[in-house]
């Protein structure tokens, strides 16, 4: 695949991933009034494994996770590993579009079948995929901005608005120490920050290399910063109680906004914004998964219809992995983060990276 990005196209789909579907959540109920702090903290520590990411494609460049973990690990085993990696971009863009359908069935089109809503949904993302990787790079540089924006007018309309500002809500900061927060915090690791794993697939294609883990620093920072702010509204506006309780407190704290009698129900409008965040991290969660499938089995033809068919095991991934939203959030929570996540985003590379760097040691020890 000839497809190139910029270093800054990629650094707009980094931050685009993660920030698709953390933005409607209040993550980590448990670090309550504390959990910017929680975000930034995390934010750092996932700059380790960037560090790892980078390191193993440094080692191997021009490779993909799924074209590399072969050459480490043997044929066989590799390829099971980079198989695993296939099928969990593909499972986690049918979760992330269950998301959004039952954002669209709750606050839009509670009288329209989730399946219909699926079904147009799953056709504008595969188009989207189908189109190439260049074009959802063109357009995620442009989009980043529109969000910053976005969030920016969000938080002057805020501020405006009268009565609906809590800062008190903030307080205490770090009652019971620093420790609590950390020990707490620890799924942010999993969620949002290691699904920058995502963008592992994407190194080859960026024009600049030796840029590849600037942006990678910094899309981390940028993320952190973002996601950090967006929780402060919700706590200012909502209160820690209640936007740890309600499925999609972003929009809850949209409602409260109104300037007079002609700026009122921005949930409408941010609806539209926020489909579009997830339009990017669902097309280029199962693009990832495509193009690993296609490295894989070196299948380089019939592009479109390998994307036709992804599309529709995304859809019907997405309608079964669970009968109701508390079921789903439940098995994300109970499940996905813990099995799933964090051996595929931690454990596996963490551990390849330092398997890697004993194999050269030992190298090193043979020629000296």
């Amino acid at each position: 695949m000839r497809e190139k990005i910029t270093a800054h196209q990629f650094l707009s789909i980094m931050i685009l991933i993660p920030f698709g579907s953390a933005v409607l959540f209040f993550l980590v109920p448990d670090e309550k009034q504390n959990i910017w702090i929680a975000l930034l903290l995390y934010s750092a520590f996932d700059l380790i494994l960037q560090f790892i990411y980078t390191n193993l494609y440094k080692n191997f460049p021009g490779d993909t996770p799924v074209t590399y973990m072969p050459k480490i690990y043997g044929k066989i085993l590799g390829s099971c590993i980079s198989m695993a990696y296939i099928l969990y971009f593909l499972y986690l863009s049918g979760r992330v579009l269950r998301d959004f359908l039952e954002l669209i069935q709750s606050f839009t089109l509670p009288r329209t079948p989730i399946i219909l809503t699926g079904i147009l949904l799953t056709i504008t993302i595969t188009y989207g995929v189908y189109k190439g990787l260049e074009n959802l790079g063109s357009l995620s540089e442009i989009f980043i901005i529109v969000i910053l924006i976005s969030l920016a007018f969000l938080w002057v309309l805020t501020f405006i608005t009268g009565g609906i500002l809590r800062t008190e809500h903030l307080l205490p900061i770090l009652e019971d120490g620093f420790l609590p927060v950390a020990k707490n915090g620890w799924s942010l690791l999993s969620f949002p920050y290691g699904e920058f794993i995502i963008t592992t697939m994407f190194y080859p294609y960026v024009l600049q290399q030796n840029k590849i883990r600037k942006a990678c620093f910094l899309g981390c920072i940028s993320e952190g910063l973002i996601l950090a702010i967006n929780n402060i509204l919700f706590i200012v506006t909502l209160g820690v109680f209640f936007a740890s309780v309600n499925n999609f407190p972003l929009l809850e704290s949209l409602r409260l906004v109104r300037i007079g009698e002609f700026i009122s129900r921005l949930d409408i409008l941010f609806i539209i914004l926020l489909l579009e965040c997830g339009f990017f991290k669902i097309s280029l969660t199962l693009y990832a998964s495509i193009l690993g499938a296609v490295q894989l089995f070196n299948i380089n033809k019939h592009w479109g219809l390998i994307c036709i068919l992804f599309g529709i095991l995304m859809l019907t991934t997405s309608l079964s992995i669970a009968t109701n939203y508390p079921e789903h959030i439940k098995i994300g929570l109970d499940i996905i983060i813990n099995k799933i996540n964090l051996p595929l985003q931690v454990y596996i590379p963490t551990f390849t990276f330092l398997f890697l760097n004993f194999k050269k040691l030992l190298h090193l020890k043979k020629n000296t």
